[in-house]
């Protein structure tokens, strides 16, 4: 079983990906990734790690994603997304604007 972790404290432990933790584990990889991609667009210039183009359109999947877990709790509490459709291409292009290799 999950264990309980502090806010904020998303240190990859040894578990089974059983579905009573699928939320807990992605988050520690999600957790991840931002901190990656915040790396990647504060670092300095000589250090900054690129994506492959793989890991570019995985990356935009992956965007893609959490903007449809954010419609779907949207929808859930009544909260109008219409306003914000065009975020959906801003995200996009900003992913688009990530270094690559």
């Amino acid at each position: 079983m999950c264990s309980p972790q502090r806010r904020g404290d998303y240190r990859k432990i040894d578990m089974p990906n059983m579905s009573y933790c699928k939320f807990h584990n992605t988050l520690i990889d999600l957790t991840d990734c931002r901190n990656t991609i915040e790396e990647m667009v504060t670092g300095d210039e000589d250090e900054m790690f690129r994506l492959s183009h793989e890991e570019a359109r995985a990356a935009e999947n992956l965007a893609e994603q959490c903007f449809d877990i954010l419609t779907l709790l949207c929808e859930h509490a009544g909260v109008d997304l219409d306003q914000h459709q065009d975020a959906r291409a801003l995200m996009r292009s900003v992913i688009a604007s990530l270094p690559r290799r």
